[in-house]
């Protein structure tokens, strides 16, 4: 699995990230998100992850200066596949 994207958070932000599957669900032949379950490394907190389409909403909290966290999505589309994704967050004291 590859990261799609890596991203720098301060410990105490609360960020978002969106995740896109877009491109992937178009070219499954126009297949359509059903339903995703987002995991994070331990040591950052997850807040809470929805489905907005083929976007997947990751909000993030905490963790500690000079460790990168790994966030994994797993997407369900309506047509049965399953696809998973991977973002990478760095969390820096600046």
């Amino acid at each position: 699995m590859s990261v799609l994207e890596k991203f720098t958070k301060q410990p105490t932000d609360v960020q978002d990230y969106d995740i896109d599957f877009s491109e992937y669900l178009t070219s499954m032949g126009g297949d359509t998100a059903l339903s995703q379950v987002t995991s994070a490394d331990p040591g950052i907190t997850l807040v809470y992850s929805m489905l907005m389409g083929a976007v997947v909403k990751v909000f993030l909290s905490g963790g500690i200066s000079g460790t990168s966290y790994k966030v994994t999505t797993t997407l369900t589309t309506t047509g049965g596949r399953v696809k998973q994704a991977e973002i990478v967050i760095k969390v820096k004291e600046v």
